[in-house]
């Protein structure tokens, strides 16, 4: 017991001596005043909280153990902890002589240690509790602080900075990508020396156009940051004066006074420090976390499994066009992980059949559809398939009156507004702030995926739900109605996953428009993109996504087109975690030599997702040029190389530096059967591997196999 309380203590005492706390003067993000950072004395904490029964000893590492030491500081001397906030306009940082500490509690999380921590702030009789974790085998550490007011109302609390830190080091740089829409997915790269960097998010959902997930480098290392907030956020970082980077971020808006009992929280903050400066190294240790920490576990433990998966609308279709579907997939030897049920299986107001956008009854139309998915879903699990569901929960595209006649247990206050106003997507954000709105949905949701035989959920969200948000907000109540939104779509998915805990979750926000992090501990982001399935072009795009997106998510999907004839070409462009190989079933054109080959590429390769990534070329969307990427286990030594030549590119090979383990010895093949070699770890890293492609739009997948000596 004493060494576990020890290690507890050891626990919480390294994030502060690199992430540190700026002095509590009011500063500006854009010039930001030079401080001394000053070393808190050290006290004599609270003891912390020991469960009854001792649970069996964690295993932890060295890195584990730098975060857990850091969190022993912050309990330590609460007041540097990196967190502020104004009440009444007065500015507090860390929990310092405005709180009063009421309690500290831990608890064994599995890859971590848990706490809960709380404090009353005197000025206001609010209850602030910190939630963090430190985790045993990385340098990481998260929180996220929930504020309750008292048995009185508070005064006015705004700026709410869920994170308030400084990063001790020079050079600093801040790396990340780009969210969906505008330059999508597209890597960058700032000196924040020469420039400040303000990012946000204000529609409501949250990546699309940003992403808020960061590599900051930072002196002989650096830290990832993400902002879990399924809503408005905002992050700023400022590296001006060369040696340190002020770093904050919290929720967009927020200015409020909270009613007796009432709470909301900040979003999520999770850090992952490392050493040195080498960015593909770093990047897989981020992707490893990823993986490890924060993707979705089924009752095994086990993270969702590659797919390949055919999907597709459904409207206009019938429950026996879905059965010949999944045959004609059988016979031609490609069985199907998964059956995509998409919009347009439900009926409107009037009972009737309707497609999508309109939406809101969830109820499934019967004369499409007589066996409600049932026969549908069966077949696939006597194939040892699945199926998948769409649903867009939070806005009711129907007739209103109609739709509350036909609904008498609809409260009509569960209406927020009317959302995207004028546009062809308008429609009745519904509440999910309220339990009662949350009762009713879950109850529609899983009446359909039960009688279904159903075996994933998949949300979309189709409209910017911020500005009815805010007219949903009174005075001295801004940012209360997203906090409590954001809050209560959390809450609904986490319904769903303790009804259906062997299941995991699809993120749809008009493709990629709501992957934040608290969003991702529940769910894949499949649909990542609106622009490119179903279309006849944008493959230098898909490659190009794979380069920059899969360093930062392990998980998602691409889709074939069956709109077109299908080459190696294309379908190789879409090896992804999950794909949709969609050709058209009923055409005697179809080429199912090339489908029944990639899949089973696929197959081959879909060992090797969750294995480390490795860009090989530049990241380009350009079609002069050509894109490869490798996967590679190190501890298996085995890995696989993608490569294509894009439509335009005059050159015909490329040389390239994969990365293998220098004291092995590789067999190399290809899946066309031009490359056929053995050849030594160091002379790979050394010399490299060059492919030739003899014509432009083509592609080879190697394999990479190390040879036992």
């Amino acid at each position: 017991m004493k060494h576990r309380v020890l290690l507890l203590f050891l626990s919480l005492l390294l994030l502060l001596s690199s992430c540190t706390p700026p002095q509590s003067t009011d500063t500006t993000e854009t010039d930001v005043e030079e401080t001394a950072a000053e070393t808190a004395a050290e006290t004599e904490t609270d003891a912390v909280t020991a469960a009854e029964t001792e649970p069996e000893q964690p295993v932890y590492n060295e890195q584990g153990e730098k975060s857990m030491k850091q969190m022993e500081k912050y309990l330590a001397d609460p007041s540097s902890f990196p967190f502020s906030f104004k009440y009444e306009g007065e500015k507090t940082t860390g929990f310092g002589a405005e709180f009063e500490k009421l309690s500290a509690e831990k608890s064994d999380a599995g890859d971590g240690e848990a706490y809960s921590v709380k404090f009353l702030h005197n000025a206001s009789g609010a209850t602030f509790e910190i939630r963090a974790k430190a985790y045993y085998k990385y340098d990481a550490l998260e929180w996220t602080v929930y504020i309750t007011a008292g048995d009185t109302k508070t005064g006015v609390i705004s700026e709410i900075n869920a994170a308030d830190a400084v990063f001790e080091g020079g050079s600093p740089r801040l790396k990340g990508i780009s969210g969906d829409l505008g330059n999508m997915y597209a890597p960058y790269s700032v000196d924040l020396t020469k420039k400040t960097i303000k990012k946000s998010s204000t529609s409501g959902r949250p990546t699309h156009g940003e992403f808020p997930y960061y590599n900051l480098e930072y002196g002989d290392g650096g830290v990832f940051i993400a902002v879990g907030w399924p809503g408005c956020w905002r992050a700023s970082f400022n590296g001006k004066d060369g040696e340190r980077t002020y770093f904050t971020a919290g929720q967009n808006e927020f200015s409020a006074y909270l009613e007796p009992g009432e709470t909301v929280r900040t979003p999520l903050i999770a850090t992952l420090h490392y050493d040195g400066r080498n960015e593909d190294d770093n990047m897989n240790l981020w992707r490893r976390w990823f993986i490890d920490c924060n993707m979705k576990k089924d009752t095994k433990g086990e993270v969702i499994q590659p797919v390949v998966c055919w999907g597709s609308v459904v409207q206009g279709m019938a429950t026996y066009q879905l059965k010949r579907t999944i045959n004609s997939y059988n016979v031609h030897g490609v069985p199907l992980d998964y059956l995509w049920i998409d919009a347009g299986w439900y009926v409107n107001a009037d009972g009737k059949k309707c497609g999508w956008p309109e939406t809101g009854m969830w109820r499934v139309n019967t004369d499409m559809f007589p066996d409600k998915f049932a026969e549908v879903s069966k077949i696939m699990h006597d194939n040892g398939g699945k199926t998948i569901m769409w649903f867009e929960p939070e806005v009711v595209r129907c007739d209103k009156e109609k739709f509350l006649k036909a609904n008498e247990d609809f409260k009509p206050e569960w209406f927020l507004g009317t959302a995207a106003g004028g546009s062809w997507l308008e429609g009745q954000l519904v509440d999910l702030g309220d339990p009662g709105l949350r009762a009713w949905l879950l109850g529609r949701i899983t009446t359909v995926m039960d009688e279904g035989g159903i075996d994933m959920y998949r949300q979309d969200f189709n409209v910017d739900p911020a500005p009815v948000w805010a007219k949903c907000d009174g005075d001295n109540r801004q940012g209360v109605t997203e906090n409590k939104y954001v809050a209560g779509y959390l809450a609904l998915w986490d319904s769903l996953l303790e009804k259906y805990p062997d299941m995991t979750i699809d993120s749809c926000a008009s493709g990629g428009g709501r992957n934040d992090l608290e969003t991702m501990r529940r769910a894949v982001p499949l649909h990542i993109s609106d622009f490119w399935d179903g279309r006849s072009d944008g493959y230098n795009e898909r490659q190009a996504l794979t380069l920059s997106l899969s360093r930062w998510f392990p998980y998602f999907k691409l889709q074939t087109a069956d709109i077109e004839t299908q080459t190696e070409y294309k379908i190789r462009s879409c090896l992804a975690p999950w794909i949709n190989l969609n050709v058209p079933t009923m055409k005697k054109s179809t080429p199912w030599d090339k489908v029944v080959k990639c899949s089973g590429e696929w197959r081959q390769l879909s060992s090797l997702f969750y294995s480390d990534f490795y860009p090989l070329t530049k990241y380009s969307k350009a079609d002069n040029v050509f894109r490869a990427w490798e996967y590679f286990d190190s501890e298996n030594d085995n890995g696989a190389i993608l490569v294509f030549r894009a439509e335009n590119c005059k050159k015909k090979e490329v040389l390239l530096k994969p990365r293998v383990n220098n004291g092995s010895d590789y067999k190399i093949t290809d899946c066309d059967g031009l490359i056929d070699i053995t050849v030594s770890g160091a002379e790979l890293a050394e010399n490299g591997l060059t492919v030739k492609l003899a014509e432009p739009a083509s592609s080879s997948l190697i394999f990479i196999t190390g040879v036992k000596k």
